[in-house]
């Protein structure tokens, strides 16, 4: 008699364990000093026509209020509040990046990139299409992600200090 495999079941409680495996691995690698988060969120209009925009010839950074750069800067500017972040915006009419800093310890890291995506996320005139960042200690890289507003890919150096591990996180459900 052969007996069958238990099913992994992809849910809530999965997507909170491998957090908190990041979140202790942040811990164990910052050893509880200050770090810095540095990210970048690329930003999309859902409505525009990225082509059109290329072809017309040479980009240019726009300062017109359009509804997509409204709702970017209102977004930004609710991140900055809430997570004490510093920001910098490079924004065009339908599409731009927004590189944000943030000092905290390894364990508050992990939550506040998750708020801040979660927060982005929100936006009813952009799609947060792409997220890509850091975590340092002084001036050294401790951690580098990359991902979309779904799922982020950590890699960070294992405990032995000798090999690399990829950490996969699921930030909605």
């Amino acid at each position: 008699m052969v007996k069958d495999k238990p099913e992994k079941k992809i849910g809530f409680d999965l997507v909170e364990n491998v957090w908190d495996k990041l979140r202790r691995e942040l811990s164990r690698i910052t050893e509880g000093e200050e770090s810095l988060l540095v990210t970048v969120f690329r930003f999309s209009s859902p409505s525009s026509n990225m082509e059109e925009e290329h072809e017309e010839g040479e980009e240019r950074e726009v300062y017109l209020e359009t509804p997509f750069v409204k709702d970017v800067k209102k977004i930004v500017k609710n991140i900055k509040e809430k997570f004490k972040a510093e920001t910098h915006m490079h924004l065009h009419s339908s599409h731009g990046s927004v590189t944000f800093l943030l000092a905290s310890t390894g364990d508050l890291l992990v939550d506040n990139l998750r708020g801040m995506v979660v927060e982005a996320s929100k936006c009813e005139e952009c799609t947060l299409s792409y997220i890509e960042g850091e975590v340092r200690i002084g001036e050294d890289i401790a951690t580098l992600f990359y991902g979309s507003s779904a799922n982020l890919t950590f890699i960070l150096p294992a405990a032995d200090g000798r090999k690399l591990q990829i950490i996969e996180a699921v930030t909605t459900i």
